[in-house]
């Protein structure tokens, strides 16, 4: 578990980079640009270790930190706040600040009936839109999450296991579609991440519906890659609630 209001290594590790990538900015473009600059490398840092549970739920964010750590002033950091809310990544509350968001078997629900749906109609319209290119892409993503797998390295492989995904977003070729699916899926990623790091049942589940989904998908059979992906969901939905509750168990209800 993450202590209260202190941050991960890695996040001070890749601060170091955002903090000189904000004085270059400072020297060409001047304070004014600085916070609009700086602000969604911040929000781009934290997201990513909220993702793979550097930062747990309910961790606790503060401004004076998070402006030591990214040699920033407030500005920025307000901001990247700003932006993971939208997100869904942080929560703010009255006396208790900015903390992670908490992970709940509810919040899982309701972000995997979006999924389904979503998954599904972009598996859909990639079948109806993929080109030789599109296809070829697809296949490449999925040798690299085979490559992955095959080394057991799990954060790589759940790396090319989301880049799998977006690709059929792309290969979809709806763009008002991947704006709508891109909040979903940033919500997702922690709790898919979660069960990739619990149980090979979820690496496994991922391989062999991605590529049934591609075939699906090479071989122009929308209706065929709907029902696929579709699948493909609802299983790992199950996976991860399971995964979930092993995690982060519900306090015993007190008896009457």
């Amino acid at each position: 578990m993450c202590d209260s209001g202190v941050l991960n290594r890695g996040v001070a590790t890749e601060a170091m980079t955002v903090a000189a990538v904000g004085q270059d900015i400072t020297q060409r473009l001047g304070d004014f640009a600085l916070p609009a600059m700086i602000a969604p490398e911040i929000a781009r840092v934290l997201s990513r270790q909220i993702t793979f549970l550097k930062l747990e739920p309910d961790a606790r964010l503060t401004e004076e930190e998070l402006c030591a750590q990214f040699g920033v002033s407030r500005s920025p950091v307000r901001e990247a706040f700003r932006m993971l809310e939208a997100d869904g990544l942080v929560v703010r509350a009255a006396r208790r600040g900015v903390r992670v968001a908490p992970m709940s078997r509810e919040d899982l629900d309701e972000v995997y009936t979006c999924r389904v749906g979503l998954e599904g109609l972009a598996a859909a319209e990639a079948a109806r839109a993929a080109d030789e290119d599109s296809l070829a892409h697809l296949a490449e993503r999925l040798t690299d999450m085979q490559k992955a797998l095959d080394s057991h390295d799990i954060e790589r492989f759940f790396d090319r296991n989301v880049a799998m995904t977006q690709a059929i977003h792309t290969a979809s070729g709806n763009a008002t579609l991947m704006r709508i699916i891109v909040g979903i899926d940033k919500q997702a990623l922690r709790y898919r991440y979660l069960a990739h790091l619990k149980t090979q049942e979820m690496l496994d589940l991922s391989i062999e519906g991605q590529r049934e989904v591609i075939a699906a998908i090479a071989a122009h059979k929308p209706l065929l890659a709907r029902r696929r992906a579709e699948r493909l969901i609802r299983r790992a939905h199950g996976v991860i609630a399971r995964s979930l509750a092993e995690a982060y168990p519900r306090p015993a209800k007190a008896q009457a």
